[in-house]
This record gives C-alpha cells, sequence and structure tokens, in this order.
C-alpha cells in the first residue's frame, strides 16, 4: 500500500503484474494486485525481522507486447523497497542474487516507464537493452518500455 501511487500507473488500478493495457485503470484495488504477486515467485529482503522489499518474477514468460522474448527466461514483474531502504544498494544486491546468481544462464526481461529513473538507472548499470517501447502507453509522455538482458 505505501508504494501503490510510486508507480505508473498505481497497483491498485492494475488487476495483474504482467497486464497489457495500463490506460484507464479497473480500480480493481491493491488486494487484486497483491493476490496476483503471491502467484508468482517472490525474494524478500528481510533485515532485523523487518520487510524492507521484494521483488517479484515469473519463469518463462512470453511478455504481450514482446512476442520475440527467448526462453528460456525471467519476467521480473514487481520491485518494490521500502522508502526508507533505498539508496543502500539492496536492489543491486537483489538483482545479483536473482540474475547471477539463482539463474545466471537465463535471460531476463522487465517493462518500467519513461520516466521510472531509479530503476533506468538499475537496468543500465546491469547492461539491459531496450527491446521495445510503447509510446504514451501509461498516459501522455509516459511510455511502457520493455528490457533485456541477453545471455
Amino acid at each position: 500500500k505505501k508504494s501503490d501511487n510510486e508507480f505508473v500507473p498505481p497497483l491498485s488500478q492494475r488487476s495483474s503484474t504482467t497486464q497489457g493495457n495500463l490506460t484507464g485503470g479497473s480500480n480493481s484495488g491493491i488486494l487484486a494486485y497483491f493476490q496476483e504477486v503471491m502467484k508468482q515467485s517472490i525474494l524478500i529482503c528481510i533485515e532485523n525481522d523487518r520487510l524492507l522489499g521484494f521483488v517479484s518474477f515469473r519463469e518463462d514468460y512470453i511478455p504481450e507486447h514482446y512476442p520475440n522474448a527467448k526462453l528460456p527466461n525471467i519476467y521480473v514483474s514487481t520491485l518494490i523497497l521500502s522508502a526508507d531502504s533505498r539508496g543502500r544498494g539492496l536492489t543491486k544486491q537483489i538483482y545479483q542474487h536473482l540474475f547471477m546468481e539463482r539463474f545466471p544462464e537465463r535471460s531476463i526481461y522487465t517493462r518500467t516507464w519513461s520516466t521510472n529513473a531509479a530503476h533506468l538507472k538499475i537496468l543500465s548499470f546491469y547492461c539491459f537493452s531496450q527491446c521495445m517501447c510503447i509510446p504514451n502507453h501509461r498516459g501522455e509522455g509516459i511510455d511502457t518500455v520493455y528490457y533485456e538482458l541477453k545471455r
């Protein structure tokens, strides 16, 4: 709930972690989105019995808007860190574990929005390449951008 409005569109306006239509949200509520997250694999980051964040992902998923995705793969659908946990390198640690240790041979896919500077910086750090862009997909001037880390 605390991170809901940090996403474009807000998570509470989505019915799925892989939803294709991202405008004119359904206002299905954050619980509906969370129930979809719980159907996926999840890596969590805990410190002193406190949840700092998580990443959810699907194995061997072909995105609706990017049918050229290669198998086997990992599709990162959601990454959330609590506001007070940011800036500590936790996203890099989570991605390091997921990409380099747990699934070192698989191509990795994800999507984000064009104004998500923090996530774009991480994707650049790991040498993800843009494989598709859907202009204005999340509203005027906000594109949906798909990225791939080839193996």
